[in-house]
C-alpha cells in the first residue's frame, strides 16, 4: 500500500513526498521487521520503541514512524509525529481498510461481566446461523483458530489485523471486550461499533486510573466510537451507568432486573443447576432456562439479549443461543469428579465480583462455604482489605493465599488482605502457597459443602517476579481429587465440564 494512503488523517512534520513509497507491512516489533515494512517506534507505558529504530533499519524497514527525529540513510523514509498513540490507530485502520466498517461490531465494557457476555452473544449469533470473531480476556477466537490473549483488548495493529482477517474469512460479526486501558490508550480509536454495552462500574484498576471517576470516564469513551445508527446498551440497575443516557447522542437500549428497562427479567428462579426466568422485550417474551447460575448472570444474559435485539436477531435464535451455553471458562465454572461437595472456579478479583458470587452461593448452600482467594501484585492495593472482608463475611471459612504476586512480596499482599479482617473475623487461615491452599480447602470440605476458588479463573499460570510459571487452579484441584480417589483411573480431563458454544 502507498504510504500516503496509510498516513491519511495523520499529522506529521513536513518532509519529502510519500506518494511514491510502497509499504509492505506494519509492525511495532523491531525484531519482526521485514524488508519494505513500516516500523512504528511506539512510545508505550513501559517501553519506548525509539530505542529500537536502528535494529528496525538493519532488518530492512522502509519507513520509520517516530515522535523524535533520528539519523537514517537515504533509503529510509522518516515520519515524525507528535504522539504515536494518536497516530497508530489511524494508520492501522487505513492499512487494513477500516474492517470495522464492514462488520457488525459489538463492544462490551464495564468492570464485571464482559467475558461472559461475549460468550453469550457468540452463542446467540451461532444459533442465528452467523459466524462471529471474538476478542477478549480468555482468548481471541477467529474462524477456525484460537489465539492466546495477551491483553483483554489488543493493540491497534493486532486488533485491526484480526478484524481484517474476520472480513476475509467471510464473518459478519465481531464481538469484543473493551478494557478501560484500551479506551484510555486509544487502542480502539480506529474501531466503529454497532452496539456498545456498559455493564457496571465498581472500584478496579485504580493503580492505573487513580480515581473511580477517571476509571468511569475512560469506560464512557466507548460511546464516542458508535456508528451513526449504533446502539448504546446500558445496565439500568447500575445508577452510574444509567445516568449516561442523557449524554449519549445515539440510540439507547436499557436492560435491568430491579429497574424498569426496555429489556427485563421477571419470575427469576435460581439454583445451583441454572437460572430460569422470563425476558420481556418490545417484540415479545422469552422463557429462558439457562445453565449459567446466579443473579449476575441473569444480568449478563440481559445485556447480550439487548445487543441481539438491537441487531434484529430473531427471538428464537436468542433463546436457543442463551440456553445452549453450558459454562464459561473460569466464570463460576464447576469441577465435577463425583466428589461429595461442589467446587467452583471463578475469576472474581474485585470486591464486587466476590460479593456477588458468595451472596449467590450463600443463598443456596446447604452446608459450609469455603473460599480460597488472593490478590494480584503490582495492581490496585485498595481492594485487598475489602476483598478480605467480603470473603470472610459471606464464607464459613476462608483461606487467604497468593495469586499473581508479580514483583511484590506475596506475604505483604496477604498482610494487606488480612488488614481488612483481623479485627472483626477469625474464620480464616493464611496459606501462602496456592497449591497448599487448594489442598487444605479440599481436605476440610465435607459432604454438601461448596468450595469457591476465586481470583485466577481461566488463567493457567502464576506470575512470580518476571517468571510466568504453569499453574491452573482447575488442573491442580482435579489432581488433588484424583489422589483422593474421586477421579479413579480415568483421565482427569473427563471430569471437567466441557464448555459448549453453539
Amino acid at each position: 500500500m502507498k504510504l500516503d494512503r496509510i498516513l491519511e488523517g495523520v499529522e506529521f512534520k513536513p518532509g519529502s513526498g510519500t506518494s511514491d513509497v510502497e509499504v509492505d507491512g506494519l509492525t511495532c516489533s523491531s525484531s519482526g521487521v521485514r524488508s519494505g515494512d513500516m516500523f512504528v517506534a511506539f512510545r508505550g507505558y513501559t517501553q519506548n520503541g525509539y530505542k529500537y529504530i536502528s535494529e528496525a533499519i538493519a532488518n530492512g524497514a522502509a519507513v520509520i514512524l517516530a515522535e523524535e527525529d533520528f539519523n537514517a540513510g537515504s533509503s529510509v523514509k522518516k515520519i515524525v509525529v507528535k504522539d504515536t498513540r494518536i497516530a497508530i490507530p489511524i494508520i492501522a485502520a487505513n492499512y487494513y481498510g477500516h474492517p470495522s466498517e464492514r462488520l457488525k461490531v459489538i463492544g462490551v465494557t464495564g468492570t464485571n461481566g464482559k467475558t461472559t457476555i461475549t460468550y453469550i452473544i457468540e452463542n446467540i449469533l451461532k444459533a442465528a446461523g452467523e459466524g462471529a470473531g471474538v476478542i477478549g480476556t480468555i482468548n481471541y477466537r477467529l474462524k477456525g483458530k484460537v489465539l492466546p490473549a495477551k491483553n483483554t483488548t489488543p493493540g491497534s495493529l493486532e486488533l485491526q489485523s484480526m478484524l481484517a482477517e474476520m472480513v476475509r474469512d467471510g464473518l459478519r460479526y465481531a464481538v469484543m471486550e473493551v478494557s478501560s486501558h484500551s479506551l484510555d490508550q486509544r487502542r480502539v480509536e480506529g474501531v466503529s461499533f454497532d452496539a456498545a454495552i456498559f455493564t457496571n462500574i465498581t472500584s478496579e484498576h485504580l493503580d492505573y486510573h487513580k480515581t473511580l471517576e477517571e476509571y468511569f470516564k475512560a469506560k464512557t469513551k466507548i460511546f464516542d466510537r458508535l456508528k451513526e445508527d449504533g446502539f448504546a446498551i446500558l445496565n439500568k440497575d447500575d445508577l452510574r451507568v444509567a445516568s449516561l443516557r442523557s449524554s449519549i447522542k445515539r440510540k439507547v437500549i436499557s436492560y435491568g432486573i430491579k429497574e424498569d428497562a426496555l429489556i427485563m427479567a421477571e419470575d427469576i428462579k435460581l439454583s445451583l443447576e441454572g437460572s430460569g426466568f422470563v425476558i420481556t422485550t418490545p417484540e415479545g417474551a422469552l422463557k429462558i432456562n439457562a445453565k449459567l447460575i446466579g443473579m449476575h448472570n441473569v444480568s449478563n444474559i440481559l445485556a447480550a439479549v439487548a445487543a441481539a435485539f438491537a441487531l434484529n436477531i430473531d427471538l428464537e435464535a436468542i433463546k436457543n443461543g442463551v440456553e445452549a451455553l453450558t459454562s464459561v471458562p473460569g466464570r463460576l465454572e464447576p469441577i465435577d469428579a463425583r466428589q461429595p461437595y461442589k467446587i467452583f472456579v471463578d475469576y472474581a478479583h474485585t470486591e464486587d465480583a466476590l460479593n456477588k458470587i458468595l451472596i449467590l452461593l450463600k443463598g443456596v448452600a446447604k452446608n459450609k462455604i469455603i473460599t480460597v482467594f488472593g490478590c494480584g501484585g503490582d495492581r490496585d492495593k485498595t481492594k485487598r482489605p475489602l476483598m478480605g472482608r467480603a470473603a470472610c463475611k459471606f464464607s464459613d471459612h476462608v483461606i487467604i493465599t497468593s495469586d499473581n504476586p508479580r514483583f511484590e512480596d506475596p506475604v505483604e499482599i496477604i498482610g494487606q488482605i488480612e488488614d481488612g479482617v483481623k479485627w472483626g473475623y477469625s474464620n480464616y487461615d493464611i496459606v501462602p502457597d496456592r497449591g497448599d491452599a487448594l489442598k487444605k480447602a479440599l481436605d476440610i470440605a465435607s459432604k454438601g459443602d461448596i468450595v469457591v476458588i476465586a481470583g485466577k479463573g481461566h488463567e493457567n499460570y502464576q506470575i512470580i517476579k518476571d517468571k510466568v510459571l504453569p499453574f491452573n487452579d482447575r488442573e491442580v484441584v482435579l489432581d488433588i481429587l484424583r489422589k483422593k480417589g474421586y477421579a479413579g483411573k480415568r483421565d482427569i480431563k473427563d471430569y471437567t465440564r466441557e464448555v459448549v458454544v453453539g
